[in-house]
């Protein structure tokens, strides 16, 4: 018996020409290699559990050795590299003679696994039968090479190893269907940015594992009945996007029985029905994003139980159905909604959605919220983003319900002034605002904006270090400065400013020292000039002084607003 004590080291010379030995086990052994044991007449049987793997070592190190690539002149103008997996081959800016040259010399070089093959940027017209014959191709591309026809033996040989496909940004005007019967292995297909205007019945025939299959980019107007027929077990995402469809197709979508993903956008789709997307009950991401939708009706998303996105922004939805998203309760959590023609939250239809969390309303026309646009259902919301709306002011209590909110955007809308009082119930858990271009007044109620962002300390991340929130102090000159918000030295160098109208006065802390020299006012008012240089060079503590000038002014019965604000 051979144990875990013999290893590399051990005088392997005791091992030779045992002729006598009737049994022979080695366990745990770590041996580069087997010692040559010489004849064991008398060996009835051998316990080689760790035998049999060290036995087959010298294989698989063989076959590693294999995969060498070919000297750069034997493939020129094509490069190779060793991979983990086998070669990567890239062919880029040539032609066919040469690209058939380089298949030639691959071909001679035995036990060959080519992980990638590359064929980008080539003047291939067409792809020529058997062109792969006697190759072991895992993952063929051919990208933005003119390619117009794929003749039907020219996949064949490699139909049994490969698992994807990629011939995108080509020339295809339909689908080579009696190429692709051959490849029973295929997971992913991809036909983006081609020409193809329509897809025949059965036209992926014979690809009965596909999981992926990508036409996005193409010329796409009908869609028959039988188009994905062989598909139906197998095919988990689907994307159908930058095509001319009006409608959803829906005759040659029902019986994808196991789809994940479809997407629809960069269409032309004006409407939805119900019954659009029966039979797709595995559904669980739905993207209709930028087609020309006008309404969502009652009950179109009913036959998707198990839809966690949906997706159909940039369309031209101005109203919504209460019942619109009937079928989604249970599991829709993201929504966009953003760049449609929405005059308000569609609350009616949210309502129902208790697991939403992330909303998406960027790029509307909503101007108001009230109290209760999020009340029953935004305790589940930790995004939700209101940029570029024309939002004027926020309600006292519009984000009461929105406990679990962490991500907000209010970015480029028109609001002039957010109090405390207004975001103090999302402050716990917020980490991420956005009030960038909004004509943000330096009130006093902006401060508890420095103190959140300084309270967000080491958890603030890269993305929200950018956003730098500015104030201004209301002026029409278009070259007023402006302040940031959440400067860190912002409060022990300036105290409020008091604003009358248009016209302001700075009031900046006054200095306890006897030397220091007191601050100059200049107002047009005179007799709150005396007062306010009286009560400063007497030393009262700045907030006595705004306390005293906001009591004049109330007493002669000032009728001009006064703001507090930061410099």
């Amino acid at each position: 018996m051979l144990d875990h004590r013999l290893t590399p080291s051990t005088n392997i010379r005791s091992l030779f020409n045992l002729a006598k030995i009737t049994s022979y086990k080695i366990t745990h052994a770590k041996l580069p290699q087997i010692p040559s044991l010489g004849k064991l007449p008398q060996v009835p049987s051998l316990g080689t559990s760790i035998l049999c793997l060290l036995l087959l070592l010298p294989c698989c190190l063989l076959q590693s050795i294999q995969q060498s690539c070919p000297s750069h002149n034997e493939i020129a103008p094509c490069q190779c590299s060793v991979k983990k997996n086998g070669l990567d081959i890239l062919c880029e800016f040539t032609d066919n003679p040469r690209i058939m040259h380089t298949m030639t010399t691959l071909k001679s070089k035995s036990g060959l696994i080519i992980f990638y093959l590359k064929l980008r940027h080539n003047n291939l017209p067409k792809l020529t039968g058997f062109i792969f014959f006697g190759l072991d191709i895992r993952h063929l591309t051919i990208h933005n090479s003119s390619l117009a026809v794929v003749e039907e033996s020219s996949l064949s040989s490699i139909g049994k190893a490969l698992t994807q496909l990629d011939l995108s940004q080509n020339s295809l005007a339909v689908v080579p269907s009696p190429a692709l019967k051959a490849l029973g292995h295929l997971l992913i297909l991809n036909l983006n940015h081609n020409k193809i205007s329509a897809l025949h019945s059965k036209a992926f025939e014979g690809l009965d594992t596909l999981e992926i299959l990508t036409i996005f980019e193409n010329k796409l107007i009908l869609i028959e009945p039988d188009s994905f027929k062989g598909l139906e077990k197998k095919l988990k995402r689907l994307n159908l996007g930058g095509n001319e469809l009006t409608r959803v197709p829906q005759k040659s979508l029902s019986k994808l029985e196991n789809l994940r993903k479809l997407e629809l956008l960069h269409n032309r789709i004006s409407s939805i029905e119900d019954g659009d997307f029966e039979g797709l009950s595995n559904l669980d991401s739905l993207v209709l994003s930028h087609n020309q939708l006008h309404s969502i009706p009652k009950g179109v998303f009913n036959h998707l139980p198990l839809l966690n996105s949906l997706e159909i922004d940039g369309n031209k939805i101005h109203t919504l159905d209460p019942n619109a998203f009937s079928g989604l309760e249970a599991n829709l959590q993201y929504l966009r909604l953003g760049d449609n023609n929405l005059h308000e939250v569609p609350s009616d239809a949210l309502r129902p959605l208790e697991r939403l969390r992330h909303l998406d309303l960027r790029a509307n026309n909503i101007t108001s919220l009230s109290d209760d646009t999020f009340s029953h259902y935004g305790d589940s919301i930790t995004f939700l983003n209101l940029q570029k709306n024309g939002l004027k002011k926020l309600p006292p209590l519009v984000f009461e319900n929105l406990n679990s909110l962490e991500k907000l955007n209010l970015q480029n809308n028109k609001l002039r002034a957010i109090s405390e009082d207004i975001m103090e119930p999302i402050l716990d858990t917020l980490r991420d605002l956005d009030l960038v271009d909004n004509p943000l007044v330096c009130t006093c109620d902006l401060m508890w904006y420095k103190e959140w962002s300084t309270s967000l300390g080491e958890k603030e991340d890269e993305q929200m270090s950018k956003k730098r929130t500015v104030c201004t102090l209301g002026s029409n000159n278009v070259h007023q400065r402006e302040y940031l918000v959440d400067e860190p030295s912002f409060e022990n160098q300036f105290k409020c400013k008091l604003l009358l109208d248009k016209q302001h006065l700075n009031l900046h802390r006054v200095p306890s020292t006897a030397s220091a020299t007191p601050l100059k006012t200049s107002f047009n008012r005179s007799h709150l000039t005396l007062l306010l240089a009286t009560l400063l060079l007497t030393g009262f503590q700045s907030h006595l002084v705004l306390l005293a000038t906001l009591v004049t002014v109330l007493f002669m019965r000032v009728d001009r607003r006064l703001h507090f604000v930061f410099v």
